[in-house]
């Protein structure tokens, strides 16, 4: 066979730089002749020299056909074939495995291996009789077995039968005796009837009187025997083929019997205890006077297993028994029971703990994957294999391997020992090299030391002390380059579409690819769901983009990607979430209506089975399927939100069909879910109730009716519907009463006062909503309310608040104001004092002061930088001017020449503090510079004449006049804050007065002495001494 592909650049992804390219889809073990041919934008040059290759072989494809079975014997089959088809060999065929089980057979099947591809029949032997087998054909080469064959059932001939079983005496009389039996265990046919002999013990021993019975009896009652004397009973079964096997017994004529005593010295010896059985021994208990019939034996795997009957039928006579089918290494308890024709004994003393011996293990370890990690070494990595095949204590595993030559398979090994699965311990273990791995804990294995650019096949087998298990499946690899070691990198997963995710990455780092890349496999499934969902997709170099179709609406999914080369994969990458974008869902599941009346109905629905997103809500259409009244109104109701799912519709015309749809959305509407529906009580619903009445109380109306026809079935409630007379809808006002009520009382303030109502009574049975009653008169809502609920008493309550809050702030204020004037008193606060200043001159008010607080550094220190000057009491202080008249007559400014004196008398020296001190280190106070800088306010200040300085009171301010009879000038008070300065009016004589320290001023309230001041003159307004 000859095939020829022609390889090209672009369709293939070759670029022009490349020089080796992957075939794919060829035939296995099939010669292929290449050649290769080069092409630019011009045209394609020649071909090369043509290369024959034979591709590896493989696995057969096909099974053995013309499959028949025939049944030779009652324990022989012929089962015949014809080779696979040269198509599906896919390498020489090296024999063929007839696969054969007993039909419903739960283990495994048995195999008969037939060597010679040539081979084309096997006859089966030792099979059971009378039995169904189903068999199976398969092929297999070097690497494997193929697909089987169909399978096909056959059952072996009849034989005669086996002795019955269970064969007992339960009633024994002196003349008489009942047998009682069981079909035998291997009937080896259709068991036609039985035959039931019977003797003397002491008589003839081939004189027997025999009785048949059928084939369905169990039990017969022998009589007219002799008491006190022994019988031989003999009973047989009978096939097509003939009476089978009998089974004996001896039976005594007497009735003085009881229960066996159970065997005694139950012991197996340690020489005669092997990996899957052991020999046990015991001593016959008494027999109670009537004849043993078997023994039972129980077997209990230590340490949690449960007793089980192990051998049900060991003859009575025997007094030692082989115990088979026990598992190697396993601890294991015996104990044993007798029967006779009275009944079973007691068990007997258990065994002390046997455990039987190692046996080889039964399972090879599963090679999982063999990849390059270097030029010259592979690591191997298996699965361990079940701890129930080691048979015992895992020591280790080895590694058989070898060199391939190049387009070779597997080294043919002896057929009968790949048949008997012991390749690795026959031929294959002289012509391998091994390496033996000494944990049984490990799962890896490097081999190192390989020879580059060569084809090796490796098998491995696990081993225990007392041998190796069967070889494991061949695996093959190639050395000479390493799978990448490390996975694409910078990988991207963006949803595009519903149904499409788009994958990008990056090439591995260039020192990690360990040749050239050939591609990139990339595993994707569903969130949570990876076994069930999981797929791959492959694609190859250059391509670093790839899109994922086909995938499920509005579900995340996760993405891995590997690398791969000649050598094998990379490892995978991490796994990258995306979540494909919302879609128009499904149509709601279902859709139904209930609550069916003439004007009315409730409409539910399913949620769509595929949401497709994150659902919004819901459109519910409807529309009448014939005009009513020549109109066909279609109306649209748009339900927010997922979680309802119903809607009741209260517009309908009683008897018209409707036709409803429901649409579900996410970011669109899907397709609709429709239903038609009738408006009128469905069939068999019950009639109106009667005599409908409604009397109303203060508070409260009560709701009388009577019942109607309970319609198809009993009423198994009611509903009480309203309708204000402002509107036309027909609402439910109270649900389902029970079927007993007839009559409800409502509060009255459920209803919007002034409005009238009607009100009517619908029964409901299982068929649905009945006809209404007739609605009753409207009835005004109207009712006294508490007087706490008048607009008036709220009023009142608010203006009873308003002054109860305006009396509270009042009481704060004038308690705040009282403890500023205790604080005053107590000398911790400057009393405000509201000062006024009135001169003589002409009766009119020269200046006024209002009241402020001072407190020991004023706003005006605060302000300025310096403190605030004094404020002496005019009874206190005696004002000398004529030095300052000089000066200021002179232009001289203010000195501190000026002097105050303290009156001893008047001040005590404790009420000296650092304050007094500090006045000395502020600046001079700029008031009185303030004034000397205009002329005005400077001459203001000249010296009076000397004629009028005593006719001016001390402490008075007169008006006074310039020398050169000018216009009248109004007297200034100036003021100057210095250490010891004066505050003198000008044109008044100088007296001295006690100032009291700037820090007491706040704290003392201080009144000029009337004595001191001269007669007629007019004492000065307290605190008019300086400006504040």
């Amino acid at each position: 066979m000859e095939e020829v592909a022609e390889v090209r650049g672009q369709g293939s992804g070759v670029s022009g730089q490349q020089s080796e390219t992957m075939l794919e889809g060829l035939a296995e073990w099939t010669d292929y002749q290449l050649k290769i041919q080069a092409f630019n934008s011009i045209g394609a040059g020649p071909w090369s020299n043509t290369l024959t290759t034979h591709t590896k072989e493989s696995v057969p494809s096909g099974c053995p056909v013309n499959v028949s079975v025939e049944a030779v014997s009652s324990t022989r089959i012929l089962v015949t074939w014809s080779p696979v088809p040269e198509m599906q060999r896919n390498g020489p065929i090296l024999g063929y495995k007839v696969l054969y089980a007993v039909k419903d057979c739960v283990g495994a099947p048995s195999v008969w291996s037939v060597p010679g591809e040539r081979s084309v029949s096997v006859l089966l032997g030792e099979l059971l009789k009378y039995t169904v087998y189903q068999i199976q054909l398969v092929a297999f080469t070097q690497l494997g077995d193929g697909p089987p064959s169909p399978r096909t059932l056959h059952r072996t001939k009849d034989d005669v039968p086996g002795p019955p079983v269970r064969l007992l005496f339960p009633e024994v009389r002196l003349t008489s005796v009942r047998v009682v039996w069981q079909p035998p265990p291997d009937p080896n046919g259709i068991i036609l009837g039985y035959q039931i002999a019977y003797r003397l013990d002491a008589g003839d021993p081939m004189r027997f009187t025999t009785v048949e019975v059928g084939s369905t009896a169990r039990q017969f009652t022998v009589s007219s025997l002799t008491g006190d004397q022994a019988y031989v009973f003999k009973l047989t079964a009978r096939t097509s083929q003939g009476w089978g096997r009998a089974q004996e017994a001896v039976v005594i004529t007497t009735e003085r019997r009881e229960r066996p005593s159970p065997p005694r010295k139950l012991s197996v010896p340690q020489g005669e205890i092997q990996s899957r059985r052991l020999r046990l021994h015991w001593v016959a208990g008494l027999t109670g006077s009537s004849p043993l019939r078997y023994y039972c034996l129980q077997t209990r795997e230590l340490p949690t297993g449960d007793w089980t009957s192990h051998s049900a039928d060991i003859p009575h006579n025997y007094t030692a028994w082989t115990v088979e089918r026990l598992k190697p290494f396993t601890s294991y308890k015996l104990r044993m029971l007798a029967t006779n024709d009275v009944g079973d004994s007691n068990y007997s003393k258990e065994t002390e703990t046997v455990i039987t011996l190692q046996d080889v293990p039964e399972e090879a370890p599963v090679i999982v994957s063999v990849k390059p990690s270097t030029t010259t070494s592979v690591l191997v990595q298996w699965q361990r294999p079940s701890e129930e095949s080691v048979n015992g204590v895992l020591v280790g595993y080895r590694l058989y391997y070898r060199e391939l030559p190049v387009n070779s398979t597997p080294s043919t090994v002896p057929l009968e020992d790949m048949a008997n699965n012991t390749t690795t311990r026959g031929d294959i273990t002289a012509l391998t090299s091994f390496k033996t791995v000494s944990s049984a804990s490990l799962t890896e294995f490097e081999l190192t030391q390989l020879k580059k650019f060569k084809c090796y096949e490796i098998v491995m087998t696990t081993y225990n002390i007392v041998g190796e298990s069967p070889p494991s499946e061949p695996a093959t690899v190639s050395v000479g380059e390493a799978a990448p070691s490390l996975p694409p990198q910078s990988i991207r997963v963006v949803p595009v579409s519903p149904t499409v995710l788009e994958v990008t990455w990056d090439l591995p780092p260039l020192h990690t690819q360990n040749g050239l890349i050939q591609g990139y496999k990339i595993h994707y499934w569903q969130g949570d769901r990876q076994n069930e969902t999981e797929k791959v997709t492959v694609v190859f170099v250059p391509d670093t983009r790839v899109r994922l179709v086909n995938l499920t609406c509005y579900t995340s999914y996760l993405v891995t990607l590997s690398a791969f080369n000649v050598a094998g994969d990379g490892p995978p990458s991490e796994p990258r979430g995306a979540k494909t974008l919302q879609a128009a869902p499904s149509q709601p599941s279902f859709l139904s209506f209930s609550e069916v009346t003439g004007w009315s109905v409730n409409v539910s629905w399913g949620a769509p089975s595929a949401s497709n997103g994150v659902v919004e809500g819901y459109r519910v259409v409807y529309q009448p399927t014939q005009p009513v009244q020549g109109v066909s109104r279609v109306v649209t109701v748009e339900v927010k939100g997922s979680w309802q799912r119903w809607l009741k519709v209260r517009d309908l015309t009683k008897g018209v069909i409707y036709r409803f749809s429901v649409q579900a959305r996410t970011v669109s509407y899907g397709p609709a879910a429709h239903c038609n529906v009738t408006s009128q009580p469905l069939q068999g619903t019950p009639g109106s109730p009667m005599e409908m009445s409604v009397t109303k109380s203060s508070s409260a109306l009560t709701i009388h009716w009577s019942e109607g026809d309970a319609g198809a079935g009993p009423v198994i409630g009611y509903i009480i519907e309203a309708r204000p007379s402002d509107e036309g809808m027909w609402d439910s006002f109270v649900r389902l009463l029970p079927p007993s009520s007839r009559s409800v009382t409502v509060e009255m303030d459920r209803l919007r006062s002034g409005v009238g109502y009607e009100f009517r009574v619908i029964a409901v049975n299982r068929y649905g909503y009945g006809e209404p009653s007739t609605p009753s008169t409207a009835l005004a809502a109207l009712w006294d309310r508490p007087f706490y609920e008048e607009w008036w008493f709220l009023l009142v309550l608010s203006l009873i608040g308003l002054i109860m809050i305006l009396m509270l702030v009042f009481s704060l204020l004038l308690h705040g104001h009282n403890h500023k004037y205790r604080s005053c008193s107590t000398g911790k606060h400057v009393s405000t004092v509201e000062e006024s200043v009135t001169l003589d001159n002409g009766g009119f008010t020269a200046l006024e002061l209002n009241s402020r607080t001072l407190n020991n550094k004023s706003n005006f220190h605060k302000k300025n930088g310096t403190r605030s000057p004094p404020r002496p009491s005019p009874g206190l202080l005696h004002y000398s001017d004529e030095d300052l008249c000089d000066n200021y007559n002179n232009g001289a400014i203010l000195t501190e020449s000026t002097t105050l004196t303290e009156k001893p008398a008047d001040i005590s020296e404790s009420e000296v503090t650092d304050s007094d001190c500090e006045d000395d280190h502020h600046p001079k106070h700029s008031f009185v510079n303030h004034y000397m800088s205009d002329p005005t306010y400077y001459n203001s200040w000249k010296r009076q004449p000397k004629g009028l300085k005593g006719l001016s009171p001390a402490s008075g301010y007169e008006e006074c006049s310039s020398a050169d009879g000018a216009e009248p000038y109004y007297q200034t008070v100036v003021t100057q804050h210095s250490t010891g300065g004066a505050y003198t009016p000008t044109g008044l004589p100088a007296h001295t007065h006690t100032l009291p320290l700037p820090h007491t001023l706040p704290h003392t309230h201080t009144h000029a002495n009337p004595n001191t001041n001269p007669p007629g003159s007019r004492t000065p307004v307290t605190g008019f001494s300086s400006f504040v």
